[in-house]
């Protein structure tokens, strides 16, 4: 009867082994989408700049040419300046945001990591008790 119990509990930790490491996968590849969410916010914020450039460029030959306006170049555009403050704040509560997440996600990777190990602590365990009832049991008998 010892035995069965002993099987039982190594089944059911082996289940939790498999859970956990199913779930590791999957925080993992959340990770792996937060890292391709976080280039993605890269390339739209060198994107919204170059396309910002073009524009104020465009805007500042045709309006702010002439000696009324004491604007240098296109960055000094009042339009120029505020597009950039918020595609840069933008940019930065996404950034914040993301690394949030991959934060949380390392966090909960951390901690599974930890149960599994517990989990495999407590495998071998088991297996050495199941191992240690079997050959008491097969020596008992023996002894018959």
């Amino acid at each position: 009867m010892a035995e069965a119990t002993l099987n039982e509990t190594l089944l059911s930790y082996i289940h939790r082994k498999n859970q956990i490491n199913t779930q590791i996968i999957q925080y993992q590849n959340s990770k792996t989408l937060a890292t391709q969410e976080t280039s993605d916010i890269a390339e739209w914020k060198t994107s919204k700049y170059k396309n910002l450039r073009a524009e104020c460029k465009n805007i500042f030959s045709t309006q702010y040419k002439d000696s009324s306006y004491t604007y240098v170049d296109y960055t000094q555009i009042p339009e120029y300046t505020e597009e950039v403050e918020y595609i840069d704040c933008y940019y930065e509560a996404q950034t914040q945001e993301l690394s949030a997440w991959e934060q949380q996600l390392d966090n909960q990777i951390t901690t599974l990591s930890v149960e599994l190990q517990e989990v495999n602590a407590f495998m071998d365990s088991f297996k050495t008790m199941l191992s240690d009832n079997i050959k008491n049991d097969y020596n008992y008998a023996e002894g018959l």
